[in-house]
């Protein structure tokens, strides 16, 4: 693997994981919040996403 794809990789995982962080910070906000399930969270974010025409991740920062 060149160099150059090494980092492009790298680069994306990285912005992976944050986003991963993103939403679990999320899904854990509206858990304490609203005291339900981590499925109930996901599901509630996932509608937040749709209803705001934005992707997922950007539902997730906006609840942080």
């Amino acid at each position: 693997m060149a160099t150059e794809a090494k980092v492009d990789d790298a680069e994306w995982r990285a912005l992976l994981w944050r986003e991963m962080a993103a939403i679990e910070q999320a899904k854990s906000t509206l858990m304490r919040r609203h005291e339900i399930d981590d499925r109930t969270a996901a599901s509630l974010l996932a509608l937040c996403a749709e209803e705001g025409g934005v992707e997922f991740t950007e539902a997730a920062r906006c609840l942080k």
